[in-house]
């Protein structure tokens, strides 16, 4: 156990690696592999590491042959890295034509049913009356986050009421004569 101890004060750099340990590592590496005294030609222009008094080259891969070599890639194979605005959730055929649906949360836990529902691509009328200042500050604060990450829409629609519409998606005027029957207040034209 003390070993052990010893080692991850070691690699904590709390205590100094006794010097013994580095020169019997250093012997042991000279053993395995012979250096040579001069670098082939393909190395001569590679920094060198010092191991004990002798420069060591720094590995170098060997070529592969060509028989063994892996084919390239086919145009449409290619991995490339995402740019902004590569990825974007595309609602549903369901979800275009789908209802808002209407969570009151009474608590925070009851965030989990506002993204939920959100991250399939419907629109989410939220209701934070029925909660305390702190809690519906919460609530506001996570959904903004999460509205933000998935680039949807969060528009206040009510004095403690907010309607988060997924990006690409537009309320149906039935929608939104619904919402507005119900006595929401949501902005008329195509941001909501």
């Amino acid at each position: 156990m003390s070993g052990m101890w010893n080692r991850t004060l070691i690699y904590l750099g709390l205590r100094e690696e006794p010097e013994e340990i580095y020169d019997e590592l250093v012997e042991r590496a000279r053993a395995e592999e012979p250096v040579d005294e001069a670098p082939p030609a393909a190395d001569r222009g590679r920094a060198y590491r010092a191991v004990g008094s002798r420069p060591d080259p720094a590995p170098t891969p060997a070529p592969m042959p060509a028989a063994s070599r892996p084919a390239a890639p086919a145009e449409d194979e290619v991995v490339r890295p995402l740019r902004n605005g590569d990825v974007r959730m595309h609602p549903t055929a369901a979800s275009a034509t789908a209802r808002a649906a209407l969570v009151e949360v009474v608590a925070f836990e009851d965030v989990e049913a506002v993204g939920a529902r959100y991250r399939t691509g419907q629109p989410v009328l939220f209701d934070v009356h029925g909660t305390d200042k702190d809690t519906a500050r919460r609530v506001v604060d996570f959904v903004s986050g999460l509205t933000y990450a998935l680039r949807g829409n969060l528009t206040k629609v009510g004095a403690r009421a907010f309607l988060l519409v997924p990006d690409g998606l537009e309320l149906p005027e039935d929608e939104r004569r619904r919402l507005g029957d119900l006595g929401y207040r949501l902005p008329t034209g195509s941001n909501a």
